[in-house]
């Protein structure tokens, strides 16, 4: 597959001038909106703007991707004692006043995206005039796949246990531009909104989505490439909300509801197997899992399994000042005779010749001071014109451990994990056949470790099997959890859901 250009050239081409028109608009005023929406480049302009915004540290720029959700689930050392505040989070206290700030950002940011399209979706029915052949329904499918993705995540953050949801009203769901209070929902009718966003954004986008009817390869063109499309808009849809990421995101909800009522793993497993199968028209795999060459060719986040991901022109610039020698994301990893100790948890000796996600990703500091330090490259680029500069949101990988999950027999469950060990580099061993539903819950949790390390999934893992500790089998225990830990709360006052 091709890389993926710079976000430079992707905006220029992908976005023309919506960044900079979206920078100047101020969605509060009415007039303003008014003038956005009288033309299908308006609508285009905004939701390119919700797509900016999700860049955002306090969200996916940062926070819920390498940042403060993955101190939560201790993948990285509180890199500095003074830090109280950084360790209060780390344990799960979340009273500390710079903590319940920086968590209330978070809150704040996801439903300013909401609130992004929410001016989309408010005005879009009676805007179809406006468009030209099968963008409405791309530009509605976008955006409701964006409001299910924020609010999903929101209640992943500030939810309950997945396992005991209660009977409580949880959070509210946002469809509309106002300055009225929302009143939470229950958990279950939250969780049906979020479904029913993505019902629609599959209906939408389905039979117009042009993920659908071209390659990965065609809609991502070279620099001396002719577009298969005249509409530039349309291209570089792995960067984007696309057909594909709402049945993928579908999987993941699923998957999330099925921890309390097992029946839901059936459309779990149904919704990851049409990701799966996706093919091109040629018939090949839309998507592919990321294997050796990959790794070889240091695309250390696979970008060829990426379903959805966000494009962001400095990456390599901010992934070298976090992850790199003077970097502050890295985990305390004293010497020992096989050179690492907390690694040895991810990745076992016998499997780190071969493990893709274990070779050239993991090393120790060099800097005086720091040598016990290992820090982590997977967003670190390699010198050349085409970095891929992407925060992947949906992964393929991730869809062959739902399967895994999923399936209700030993022989099934094999199948899928035994093909994502074939390519990822490790050995594959059957599940114990005393308990294998232990010894697959087991396997499950270390893969999503370290496949979706620095990706923001460990803690929602951890939550959604109500992990108080480590399984037995890792060496080093080093995470420890109440299931209080896992009931981050939300803002202490309502937040005001129009942008501003």
């Amino acid at each position: 597959m091709k890389k993926i250009l710079t976000t430079v050239i992707i905006l220029c081409s992908l976005f023309g001038t919506g960044c900079k028109k979206w920078l100047d608009v101020k969605p509060q005023g009415e007039t303003t909106q008014d003038e956005l929406f009288k033309t299908q480049k308006g609508f285009r302009d905004a939701l390119t703007g919700a797509y900016i915004r999700m860049k955002s540290g306090n969200i996916y720029g940062g926070a819920l991707t390498w940042g403060n959700i993955e101190f939560m689930a201790i993948n990285w050392e509180n890199p500095s004692p003074s830090n109280t505040a950084l360790t209060k989070l780390i344990n799960g206290d979340y009273t500390d006043a710079t903590v319940r700030g920086w968590l209330d950002n978070t809150y704040a940011d996801l439903f300013k995206v909401v609130a992004d399209v929410n001016s989309i979706l408010s005005v879009i029915d009676d805007k179809k005039s406006v468009f030209t052949e099968g963008n409405y329904s791309i530009v509605k499918g976008e955006a409701l796949s964006l409001r299910a993705f924020c609010h999903f995540d929101a209640m992943r953050t500030y939810g309950p246990l997945p396992s005991a949801p209660g009977t409580a009203r949880i959070l509210p769901y946002v469809t509309t531009v106002s300055k009225d209070i929302h009143e939470p929902l229950l958990y279950q009718d939250f969780m049906k909104s979020v479904l029913n966003d993505l019902d629609q954004a599959e209906a939408l986008l389905k039979d117009v989505d042009p993920i659908r009817k071209y390659s990965i390869a065609q809609l991502n063109p070279g620099q001396n490439d002719q577009p298969v499309l005249s509409d530039n808009y349309l291209l570089y849809r792995q960067v984007r909300m696309n057909y594909y990421s709402v049945l993928a995101l579908k999987a993941r909800v699923y998957l999330w509801l099925s921890t309390s009522d097992a029946s839901y793993k059936v459309n779990a497993a149904k919704y990851a197997q049409m990701v799966i199968d996706a093919a091109d028209p040629s018939g090949a795999p839309l998507f592919r899992l990321g294997e050796e060459r990959d790794r070889a060719n240091e695309d250390y986040t696979m970008s060829s399994e990426h379903i959805s991901a966000l494009s962001v022109y400095n990456l390599a610039t901010t992934a070298t000042g976090l992850f790199g020698e003077t970097g502050s994301l890295m985990r305390y990893d004293f010497n020992i005779t096989d050179g690492f100790y907390y690694l040895n948890n991810l990745f076992p000796v016998s499997e780190r010749t071969s493990d893709i996600r274990w070779k050239q990703m993991w090393t120790y500091k060099t800097t005086a001071g720091a040598t016990n330090y290992v820090m982590y490259k997977k967003y670190i680029q390699k010198a050349g014109l085409f970095p891929v500069l992407q925060i992947p949101l949906l992964r393929l990988s991730e869809m062959y451990l739902i399967l895994t999950e999923c399936a209700d027999t030993k022989a099934g469950a094999e199948a899928s994990y035994s093909f994502l060990c074939s390519k990822k580099g490790i050995p594959f061993t059957s599940f114990n056949s005393t308990d294998w539903l232990t010894d697959r819950r087991n396997k499950l949790i270390r893969e999503y470790v370290r496949e979706f390390y620095a990706e923001g999934q460990s803690f929602f893992t951890y939550k959604r099997f109500n992990l108080t500790t480590l399984p037995a089998s890792w060496t080093y225990t080093y995470y420890n959890a109440k299931p209080t830990k896992y009931l981050v709360p939300k803002p202490d006052r309502e937040i005001n859901y129009n942008n501003n």
